[in-house]
């Protein structure tokens, strides 16, 4: 009795091997696939954490924001006035000499953002630091991490001397590239719409030597037109923005002692 080989025959070896050839190909299409999207997933949740990063340092740097109102002066000014109305035959009481008056300002316009805040973070011991800094924002043109390219960046100047000018001096630092757009509003005590532009130094009765009570912060970052685009927007209020003036008492005498 003559036994028959069993095998595959040629044809059905070259038809698993198109199979697994296929399938391998499919595998690899997959797993590349699956690269590229958590490489694109990962740079979009970088892209979005250093967004929120840059939008919660301004608001804590909004937040104490420090508006400087010179007790001192207000009292010297009552003692004045008092004197002033003083009856003839009293006498007169010798005044400090006149000085320059101490003062922080806070000058806000659509696309930058200069004042002075109490968020002066202290990173070694034995340094001496004061308890607040100027701090200014603004969109101007950086060199990419990778030395590469150029984009709109955010810039964050701090000044540790405290000035009468508040737009100037200090370093900078960039917090944010690719950025299409920055923006900031401002919303004062008595205000109820929002402002593109807010000086203390104004000569407006409502804005001058008074800080807002609030800034809206808007930014757009976009890598290049090809890539999405993210966009996030934020309430930042001051929450001693001291821009109420002392009132004196009228039952009170004039120069009798400090504002209630």
């Amino acid at each position: 009795m003559i036994k028959k080989n069993s095998g595959f025959t040629l044809l059905e070896i070259l038809i698993a091997v198109g199979i697994f050839a296929t399938l391998s190909a499919y595998v690899a299409y997959a797993i590349q696939n699956g690269v590229k999207a958590k490489v694109r997933i990962q740079a979009e949740i970088d892209s979005s954490s250093r967004m929120r990063d840059a939008l919660k340092l301004i608001e804590k740097d909004v937040n104490l924001a420090y508006h400087f109102l010179d007790w001192e002066k207000e009292v010297q000014d009552l003692i004045k006035k008092g004197l002033k109305n003083q009856p003839p035959d009293q006498p007169n009481v010798p005044t400090e000499v006149q000085r320059l008056d101490p003062t922080t300002h806070f000058v806000g316009k659509a696309d930058s953002l200069n004042f002075v805040t109490t968020n002066n973070a202290k990173f070694q011991a034995s340094k001496k630091v004061a308890d607040f800094v100027e701090v200014g924002y603004e969109l101007k043109t950086c060199k990419s991490s990778d030395g590469k390219s150029n984009s709109q960046c955010l810039w964050r100047r701090q000044s540790g001397p405290v000035d009468l000018d508040v737009t100037e001096g200090g370093e900078r630092l960039v917090l944010l590239e690719n950025l299409t757009e920055l923006k900031f509003r401002y919303l004062g005590e008595a205000q109820t719409e929002w402002v593109e532009e807010w000086s203390s130094l104004s000569s407006d009765a409502d804005k001058k030597n008074f800080f807002p009570q609030a800034v809206e912060i808007s930014m757009t970052t976009q890598k290049n037109e090809k890539s999405k685009k993210y966009s996030m927007q934020i309430v930042a209020n001051i929450r001693f923005p001291n821009n109420r003036k002392p009132k004196t008492n009228p039952a009170q005498p004039p120069g009798s002692g400090v504002p209630p």
